[in-house]
């Protein structure tokens, strides 16, 4: 069966569970799952990573190009039995990036903030870590490497920038059991 593209504005038609979708974006990334969210301003997606269901991903409406139905997909997720991930609500307010970045905040939530290269950004990379502190135009972000060794300080990263967060993904929700304390630091680095 040949894909279904449902819009190329991501917020201009409903669309009803339970669909699989690929989304496509103003970046390299690629992206596959259910939409839960879709308004002006966010677009929520729970994704998979192949057949197993992941982490939720939040991006500004404004990067997303495209959502296509995935016929086959959605046939195999379902006889997986995750098709009732569809008719999943956030734990969030999807309001806009500020709503999402509170409740990260509030909850001591690790994710991973992408910033896509773009006209905009001040800042560039994918970043691990955990939101501390939020400003008028950034936030203060506590980076964790590969080791799972927490940054000394808190970095600052524009919101403007941020083009994609990751939360409650397997591997985070895996690393952030064996991070220890975040620290909060008192000196400032970026």
């Amino acid at each position: 069966m040949p894909a279904v593209t449902l819009l190329k504005n991501a917020s201009s038609m409903s669309l009803r569970p339970p669909h699989i979708v690929d989304v496509r974006r103003s970046f390299e990334s690629a992206i596959r799952g259910y939409v839960l969210v879709r308004s002006s301003q966010l677009v929520v997606i729970r994704e998979f990573d192949g057949f197993l269901p992941d982490g939720l991903t939040v991006l500004p409406s404004n990067t997303v190009t495209e959502l296509t139905i995935n016929e086959r997909w959605t046939e195999m997720i379902a006889c997986e039995g995750h098709a009732s991930l569809a008719n999943e609500k956030p734990p969030f307010l999807a309001d806009n990036i500020r709503t999402v970045l509170d409740y990260l905040i509030s909850n001591e939530f690790c994710a991973r903030l992408d910033c896509e290269k773009s006209a905009e950004a001040e800042e560039y990379g994918s970043h691990f870590g955990r939101v501390i502190k939020m400003h008028e135009a950034d936030i203060d972000f506590v980076f964790f490497d590969t080791a799972g060794r927490w940054s000394a300080a808190p970095y600052s990263i524009p919101i403007r920038s941020i083009t994609q967060i990751v939360l409650h993904s397997r591997y985070l929700d895996t690393f952030a059991k064996y991070l220890g304390p975040c620290p909060n630091g008192t000196s400032h680095s970026g």
